[in-house]
């Protein structure tokens, strides 16, 4: 249930923890997201690099979101005008997502593709794990409060980056101890699947709050 902050005071403090977080996401995205999308394709670990891939689009979403809370902080009046702007651009990331993540996986599966993992690519998720999942509630927090279907799309985004890399965890750790090397990109097939359902989750929502 989406909860509105009706005390102005509040949805400014509101705006302003939005900004942190969407700043943070940015340099998380920055230097975590490269490094695990470095390290999956490196070591042909789909579920690793799904989430590099995840928390880069998180970036470009976060970027827009930093504009959007700015734009409300000083034009209020054009609030709505910029978080429907600010929903298409996490919509599109989205499902870019899931159609990458998901070519990857497929192709990784139609080819038997091993993945080369090591102490690499279990850092890589392990980092994304920490960092990304408080950032996620914290997104999905905020966005409840504010009303906001773009930073509501932006932390499903988020999540999903970090799913991905708990997953790659343990499709690596399948892989180590029972050689199932289907399970890294069935892993990375689920997460696809959770970013098409978002997409098309936040893309409705938007547009109902558009008609209403």
């Amino acid at each position: 249930m989406t909860i509105h902050v009706e005390s102005r005071d509040e949805r400014s403090r509101l705006l302003t923890w939005a900004l942190y977080l969407s700043v943070a996401s940015v340099c998380a995205g920055a230097l975590v997201g490269s490094f695990s999308v470095t390290v999956g394709v490196a070591e042909h670990t789909v579920a690793v690099l799904g989430s590099g891939l995840a928390m880069l689009a998180d970036l470009a979403g976060s970027l827009v979101l930093v504009w959007r809370f700015r734009a409300e902080r000083t034009h209020p009046v054009n609030s709505t005008h910029a978080e429907r702007r600010a929903a298409l651009v996490i919509v599109v990331a989205l499902a870019l997502v899931s159609i990458a993540v998901g070519a990857e996986a497929i192709k990784a599966l139609a080819q038997h593709e091993h993945p080369d993992s090591s102490a690499l690519s279990l850092a890589a998720a392990g980092i994304a794990v920490v960092v990304l999942s408080p950032l996620a509630l914290g997104k999905r927090r905020i966005a409840s409060g504010l009303g906001s279907h773009a930073l509501r799309g932006d932390s499903s985004m988020t999540a999903i980056g970090a799913g991905t890399a708990l997953l790659a965890l343990v499709g690596l750790a399948l892989f180590h101890a029972f050689g199932w090397w289907w399970a890294d990109p069935a892993a990375a097939l689920v997460i696809a699947g959770v970013a098409a359902s978002e997409t098309y989750a936040v893309h409705r929502e938007a547009r109902s709050a558009t008609v209403s």
